[in-house]
């Protein structure tokens, strides 16, 4: 446990310095809330007509504080896999393509236990953007529903509470991308995996199989596929999405467990 300890620190140390966390944070925590009050705004101002008025006519009615984060819990399934995804190629990725990595061989600490610990800072810091976002969304919208004389009230709450399960599970989705990271030894391959992946998940929704597609749950879940979608993500898909996380923190730990510096 110390080593763990010890490469917990380090890996904190390093990820606050790092250039995706410095510009993906502000990202994640500012614009969800921002673009949720917004685009609930626009549906309701009536000032888009058209195709626009169309892709926006499901926030046009309904509780106003549940329609707000009813957009955040979409806009973070997506946002989260994605500012994961290039997290991990960051931190797994580019180290191994520059050719950093083979200090790692040199050290006390074993490799698998540095992986552990980038996995779990990785996965903390997308988690405390997910908690802040889904927060000030929460926020915003309680004092924008009290200017209208609108409450705060269960319904909301109990949306809230699902936008911030879809956001950690689509954080939990990106750790499979470490391992991709992890066996291609480049951050650029690792990116294109990520976009592949959601390209392919689109694929996988339009032929109507979404609801058991780990990738597509978490976006189903929330209503960006509308009601009905919504109503067929049953509690063993949730289930399945969730245990990617942990199947994928031990695959990447047993590969670094066997990670040569060739």
């Amino acid at each position: 446990m110390s080593a763990l300890r010890t490469a917990l620190r380090t890996e904190v140390l390093a990820w606050r310095r790092s250039t995706v966390q410095r510009l993906a944070t502000p990202l994640l925590i500012g614009l969800v809330p921002l673009a949720s009050v917004g685009m609930t705004a626009l549906a309701r101002s009536g000032a888009v007509d058209g195709a626009g008025a169309a892709k926006l006519a499901d926030y046009a009615a309904g509780d106003l504080a549940t329609t707000h984060l009813v957009v955040a819990g979409q806009i973070l399934s997506v946002a989260v896999l994605m500012a994961g995804g290039f997290a991990v190629a960051a931190t797994f990725g580019q180290p191994l393509a520059d050719g950093r990595a083979g200090a790692w061989f040199g050290l006390a600490t074993p490799r698998g236990t540095l992986a552990l610990a980038r996995v779990l800072v990785v996965l903390g810091w997308v988690g405390a953007c997910v908690v802040a976002a889904v927060a000030m969304t929460a926020g915003a919208s309680a004092v924008t529903a009290a200017s209208v004389s609108a409450p705060f009230g269960p319904s909301a709450w109990a949306t809230a509470g699902r936008a911030l399960a879809a956001g950690l599970l689509g954080a939990g989705l990106a750790l499979p991308f470490a391992a991709v990271a992890t066996a291609t030894r480049s951050a650029l391959a690792t990116v294109a995996v990520l976009v592949g992946v959601v390209a392919l998940t689109q694929v996988v929704v339009l032929v109507g199989a979404g609801a058991w597609f780990p990738y597509a749950v978490p976006s189903l879940w929330t209503g960006t596929g509308g009601p009905a979608a919504a109503a067929a993500v049953g509690g063993v898909a949730l289930v399945l999405t969730a245990a990617v996380a942990p199947a994928a923190a031990a695959l990447v730990v047993a590969q670094w467990r066997r990670l040569t510096d060739v």
